[in-house]
């Protein structure tokens, strides 16, 4: 089989796309694929999806996956369309999200290499500089934080770190149910319970739909619990004033 058409394949690309060629250097340990699109092809406007034209390619390069210990790098020209309604706009290729020098695939494994190690391990293994690398774990952490739904969210837990020296503290509230971080807010005192209800209420949740909340004996984040996330119907109480209490605050000391 022609390796352009075996890469064709893998790469999993798909008309007018297609590899075209493959260069490899040994002496920089480097594989780069070049990928072009079929002469008179035409594409659709971002814009409208009229079928248009092409104004002009010009050449862009992304990173992609290791062909085994080997650097790659994808090559192709990225067309511009020129659309009757709306001119010259620039198409995205099906490899790379919009403004990446990455793909799609090199993105996903940087995702999934920085859940488990520092960011700079994760350079080290990829042999990317670590400011570009956090660039892509920020695109996609916001995008995760944009579909966030915490219509389920029923118990909360909330308890507070140092994310500094000196007295600089985070607070961190987790779905007791799914043992699962859902929202992380600066300093320890009772406005931050305030934030968390703002941003349940930003995705999907409500403050009157939880039922538990398991905090420490913090007289700050007690108030902040009965200020923001009680039912109207309900009484709060704290194991500070009634400790075998079974309320809607479950305190306990560390």
């Amino acid at each position: 089989m022609d390796t352009t058409v075996l890469f064709t394949a893998a790469l999993g690309l798909q008309r007018p796309w297609s590899v075209t060629d493959l260069a490899f250097d040994a002496a920089k340990s480097r594989l780069e694929i070049r990928v072009d699109f079929a002469a008179g092809s035409t594409f659709a406007c971002p814009d409208c999806g009229a079928a248009s034209k092409v104004h002009d390619a010009p050449e862009h390069r992304w990173r992609h996956l290791n062909f085994f210990q080997h650097e790659t790098q994808l090559v192709a020209r990225q067309p511009r369309v020129s659309c009757g309604e709306h001119g010259v706009r620039q198409i995205e290729v099906p490899w790379a999200r919009k403004g990446s020098g990455f793909t799609l695939m090199f993105e996903a494994l940087v995702v999934l290499l920085a859940q488990n190690m520092p960011m700079a391990a994760v350079s080290r293994v990829v042999g990317e500089r670590d400011t570009r690398l956090w660039r892509i774990v920020r695109h996609h952490v916001r995008q995760g934080l944009e579909r966030l739904d915490l219509s389920t969210v029923r118990r909360v837990g909330m308890d507070e770190t140092s994310r500094a020296r000196g007295h600089n503290y985070l607070t961190l509230f987790v779905d007791a149910d799914k043992a699962k971080v859902i929202a992380i807010e600066k300093d320890r005192d009772a406005g931050v319970v305030g934030k968390f209800k703002e941003w349940l209420v930003a995705h999907g949740g409500k403050a009157e739909s939880i039922t538990d909340f398991s905090l420490d004996m913090s007289p700050a984040y007690i108030k902040g619990v009965e200020e923001n996330c009680t039912r109207p119907t309900s009484t709060v109480l704290s194991a500070r004033t009634r400790p075998e209490a079974v309320g809607r605050v479950s305190a306990h000391e560390d």
